[in-house]
């Protein structure tokens, strides 16, 4: 966020209550949220769209699989790249 969002929240959490409630009112009435079903559906839909291409390409071998045990060679030496200490899961 810019610092002026950042200033802004500081400021809008030290107004009193009354001046608060005033504030979220015209706020609330000059602009709509969109509704998180509607953002939910978004994100489901872009990750369907995802799913469905990269499956495509399996399908179609333009993609090189790899196994298991190399996504995770590949994954310790990313990690180790960046001094992080990867998790094993069992």
């Amino acid at each position: 966020m810019t610092a002026t969002v950042e200033r802004l929240k500081n400021e809008i959490r030290s107004l009193p209550k009354d001046d608060l409630d005033d504030l979220l009112r015209d706020i609330q009435s000059e602009y709509v949220l969109p509704s998180l079903d509607d953002d939910e559906k978004s994100v489901a839909a872009a990750w369907d769209e995802e799913i469905n291409r990269r499956a495509q390409e399996v399908m179609d071998g333009t993609v090189e699989l790899i196994s298991g045990e190399e996504s995770d060679r590949m994954m310790d030496a990313l990690y180790a790249k960046h001094g992080i200490q990867r998790k094993k899961v069992a």
